[in-house]
Order: structure tokens, then C-alpha cells, then sequence
């Protein structure tokens, strides 16, 4: 069962919603075979996690991260705006730990000082309010405790060429902009724990569903594109993808891989 805590926004103050993607979201964002749960083991040594550990995750959509992180915690505490992408991880939760709300990132409905970390994976640059959400983070968290976040690293050659393109063509995220998105928290006084920790990946990939996933407009940086400007992006990719690989139709290894940051809230004076 969900429960749903928002209220009304203003349309200039929209986040984007994933419904549109729940069905398409696992085999579009997923992790290759194993992956999951390192980066679980990842989010967790950088956390200082454990059983004991109450966590809250923003966006916390079709559980990618949150179900393996929740077989190292005792319990996570999911939100999302998207009762459709949250449905597909009930579908998938089993007896594990996690329970969800649909809710505003930007007005928690928890107590002050509640939870022993905050993860925010790739979600940030969809929230227009976002310096309201690291607030509320900031209320929410006990104290010493961090803000996790993370997202995955822009290794693969698709992937770069998605954030060129929607830097080229004016398509900025409607949140964290493109070249602030990893150290923003810095930027508003959070203190950093340390470096950023990394591990790296392969997936194996077509290069035409890839193609073919942006004609469809697969991903959300597509969804506020002209039917014009989608057209290039698609035919960019198709030559960038057939110089590189040569058969579109041959499945290849691409490098990936996953960063997560820990910081603590800024002081207060």
C-alpha cells in the first residue's frame, strides 16, 4: 500500500514525474547482472550503513537501488511522485524492508532528525525546488549523519553524447544543471566526507535499441524535445554509434560505472 502525502504545486515549481517510463524503467536504467548490489555495498561504506541504519531515498521509482540496499539496513523509506514506477517495485519488494510514500521531496512529511542517511540517486537534476529538498534533508537527518549522493558515471560513449546534445540544443535539466550536477551540494555549504567513491561496469548493449530507445523517447531528457530537434538527436546518434561499432545490430561492451558522495549538513551560524 502507498501512502500520499502530497499536495498542489505551481506548474513552474514541477518536478518531472516518471510515470510515462514505469513499464520501460528496469530495462532502461537497470543494472547489468551483479552490478546492483555492488553499488549497494557502495552506497553503504559510504553512508557508515548498517543493520541498525533507517535510510530515506528520494526517487526512489522501481527500487533499483533501494531493494538491494535494503538486505544491509534495517529498514529504507522510499518517496517518489510516481505511484505507476512505485508499483513496479511493490511488485518486486518480496518480505523485504522497504516502505513507500508518495510525497514532495521539498516538504518531507517525517519528523526533524529521523533517519540515518538521505540518498538521492540521479534525481536531483529533475527537481526544480531541489535547494528546498536539501533542506528538508538537512531537518530530517540525526545528527552526523550524511546525505548520500550518487548517480551513474557518464562513461559509456551514448551517455556522453546525451548530456552534449542536451547542452547543444538548450535542453537543460529542469533541476541541478548538467555542469554542476556532481558537486552542487559543495556549492550550497554541504561539507564533504571525502572523495567521491567509484566502482566501474560493462553492460552489454545493441546499438540500435539504444537508437531506437531515443526515437521512442525512452529517456527523460527527451520528453521536452521538438519532434525536430528528436529527429536530429536520433540520426546524431545513429552515426556516432555506426562509426564507433560499425553493426548496429552486434551487441557490445560499454564501460560504465557508478559514484556516490557523502556530505554533511552546513553548518549552522
Amino acid at each position: 500500500m502507498l501512502a500520499d502525502t502530497i499536495g498542489g504545486m505551481s506548474s513552474a515549481d514541477e518536478p518531472v514525474v516518471f510515470d510515462r517510463a514505469a513499464g520501460s524503467y528496469d530495462a532502461t536504467r537497470g543494472f547489468p547482472p551483479g552490478a546492483d548490489e555492488r553499488v549497494a555495498e557502495l552506497i553503504a561504506a559510504a553512508g557508515g550503513l548498517d543493520r541498525a541504519s533507517r535510510l530515506l531515498e528520494i526517487g526512489i521509482g522501481t527500487g533499483r537501488v533501494a531493494l538491494p540496499l535494503a538486505k544491509r539496513v534495517r529498514r529504507v523509506i522510499g518517496i517518489d511522485l510516481s505511484a505507476a514506477m512505485m508499483r513496479r517495485l511493490l511488485a518486486k519488494r518480496a518480505r523485504l524492508p522497504v516502505e513507500l510514500a508518495r510525497a514532495d521531496a521539498a516538504r518531507l512529511p517525517f519528523p526533524d532528525a529521523s533517519f540515518d542517511a538521505v540518498l538521492g540517486v540521479h534525481v536531483f537534476h529533475l527537481i526544480p525546488r531541489w535547494r528546498e529538498v536539501l533542506a528538508e534533508a538537512a531537518r530530517v537527518l540525526r545528527p552526523g549523519a550524511p546525505l548520500l549522493h550518487g548517480a551513474d558515471e557518464r562513461t559509456e560513449s551514448w551517455a556522453r553524447w546525451r548530456d552534449r546534445f542536451g547542452t547543444e540544443h538548450r535542453v537543460e535539466n529542469v533541476g541541478v544543471k548538467y555542469d554542476d550536477f556532481e558537486r552542487f551540494p559543495e556549492q550550497q555549504g554541504w561539507r564533504s566526507l571525502g572523495p567521491a567513491q567509484r566502482i566501474e561496469f560493462s553492460r552489454s548493449v545493441v546499438p540500435r535499441q539504444l537508437i531506437e530507445r531515443v526515437a521512442g523517447r525512452a529517456w527523460s531528457f527527451t520528453w521536452r524535445m521538438s519532434d525536430a530537434q528528436l529527429a536530429e538527436a536520433t540520426e546524431t546518434l545513429r552515426a556516432e554509434l555506426q562509426e564507433r561499432f560499425g553493426d548496429l545490430d552486434r551487441a557490445v561492451e560499454m564501460q560504465g560505472g557508478f559514484w556516490v558522495r557523502a556530505y554533511l549538513p552546513p553548518l549552522i551560524r
